[in-house]
């Protein structure tokens, strides 16, 4: 395996601290958790925060209240990506600056089963400093032996215990608020919880009846010839960039995905060995295409990814390699964000058994260099949960609940023809999508927060014209 997967798409064990600031007033009327101390560092603010387990047995869900001054609606709980994701660590979010959701609602920030502070945790700390079958191997090893069963971190198993901390805080209807893989489990709870789900808002959708390895090498090959070519057309594109010695894009009017193809072909047969800060890879097709996937799922990577290309496109692929990885590194909060273990338990079986990657032969390098993201978790799986998992399919399910869906045109990780797919499902929904957007508008961008919080205080408006 030559290179980290990242499934989430975007992604610890700590001790836990209670944080109390502002109204002594208590968040929810019939909570009765163990109180614990809120991870990480202490976040300036107004906002009552108070961290808490709620324990079953051996385990224990993590979950932080951040409590509105003014709740005048049913509590929101926010559900991370992943698979493997956190939240209550990265509670500094919502709360600088303050999100104007909590002018109206207590926010409930919860870390999936296995993710975050909750326990057991899955986290490897053995592929921490690289993936590849001895450090998966050794991670499965030391979890097998404090007797972890994989199986049971898949999203049903994950929702049901959302589902038993709700009832256990007493809460009789709240409202949902999934991003990425959050929304995954997000339709799970409107599947078997959907009396308690008052309203739920979708970002960058992944439902549960898209085959979504065998489809993302073409989807997410569009979002990258999207940019790239309205780079060019909006002639924003730094052609200068490019010599003559440019093997790759003889012509500065040739299109720069056509560019990009040639590029991906030649560094198939010739890899180019990459030297950064502390290590030396080596920069093959898939590697460089998942690079350019991974930047372009930041709010701010647009201009990086078109820049990288003409870089490479130059010859001088160290440079791009750096401006790409200095994007995906940075804005991240510290310690450990993403529990591999998790991430490995559910791709291997929520995910992998609904895809075939002998259906579709990918006619471009590109998308054929994306294709083998899969095949690195059939690596991965063959060693975390190893046998045959037989194949299945979802048959989508629709539910009257009223909801908000975000996606964005430019999004390589949950692709805009996905919430095509979940509006399907949700007839009773908004869908709201922009050519600018990448992965996970509402986290990041203005105008898709303000949607957020119009939509959960009732401020409803026709598909055709948004407020922003």
């Amino acid at each position: 395996m030559k290179t980290r997967l990242t499934l989430s798409f975007l992604t610890l064990l700590f001790l836990i601290s209670t944080i109390s600031c502002g109204s002594s007033k208590k968040p929810l009327e019939n909570i009765d958790q163990i109180a614990e101390n809120c991870p990480g560092e202490a976040v300036p603010t107004q906002v009552t925060v108070n961290c808490y387990k709620h324990r079953t047995g051996d385990s224990s869900t993590a979950f932080a209240v951040l409590e509105s001054p003014n709740a005048e609606h049913e509590p929101i709980i926010f559900l991370h990506g992943g698979p493997g994701g956190r939240s209550v660590f990265d509670r500094h979010i919502w709360l600088t600056p303050r999100s104007k959701i909590l002018n109206s609602h207590d926010l409930i920030l919860v870390d999936q089963k296995g993710s975050g502070e909750s326990e057991p945790s899955l986290d490897c700390w053995e592929v921490d400093q690289g993936l590849n079958e001895n450090s998966i191997s050794a991670c499965k090893t030391r979890l097998s032996l404090e007797g972890i069963d994989f199986s049971s971190y898949q999203v049903k198993e994950i929702a049901e215990d959302i589902v038993q901390l709700r009832v256990s805080l007493g809460i009789k209807k709240w409202n949902l608020y999934g991003v990425s893989f959050g929304s995954r489990i997000a339709l799970e709870l409107l599947s078997i919880d959907d009396e308690a789900v008052n309203s739920v808002v979708l970002d960058s959708p992944l439902p549960s009846h898209v085959a979504a390895y065998d489809s993302l090498p073409s989807e997410s090959e569009r979002a990258i010839n999207l940019t790239l070519n309205n780079c060019q057309k909006i002639n924003e594109c730094d052609l200068s960039l490019l010599s003559q010695e440019a093997s790759d894009c003889p012509h500065t009017q040739s299109l720069m995905s056509e560019c990009l193809n040639n590029l991906l072909t030649r560094l198939n047969k010739d890899p180019i060995m990459f030297s950064d800060s502390e290590n030396t890879i080596s920069v093959d097709d898939s590697t460089f295409a998942f690079e350019l996937v991974n930047t372009l799922a930041h709010p701010n990577g647009k201009s990086t990814v078109t820049k990288a290309v003409m870089l490479a496109l130059n010859g001088r692929m160290a440079e791009a390699m750096n401006s790409l990885l200095a994007v995906n590194v940075a804005g991240y909060s510290k310690g450990d964000e993403l529990s591999e273990g998790a991430q490995f338990s559910s791709e291997c079986l929520d995910e992998l058994p609904k895809n075939n990657p002998l259906i579709e032969q990918y006619s471009t390098p590109l998308a054929e260099a994306l294709s083998k993201r899969e095949e690195v978790l059939q690596e991965i799986c063959a060693i975390w949960i190893p046998g045959e998992i037989p194949m299945r399919k979802h048959s989508p399910q629709s539910y009257e609940t009223e909801a908000l869906i975000l996606s964005g045109l430019l999004d390589p990780i949950t692709p805009a023809s996905w919430s095509l797919k979940t509006k399907e499902i949700l007839p009773n929904s908004i869908l709201v999508q922009r050519e600018n957007w990448t992965h996970a508008p509402s986290l990041n961008d203005k105008c898709a927060k303000e949607l957020v919080y119009k939509f959960f205080t009732g401020d409803r408006w026709n598909n055709e014209k948004p407020p922003c």
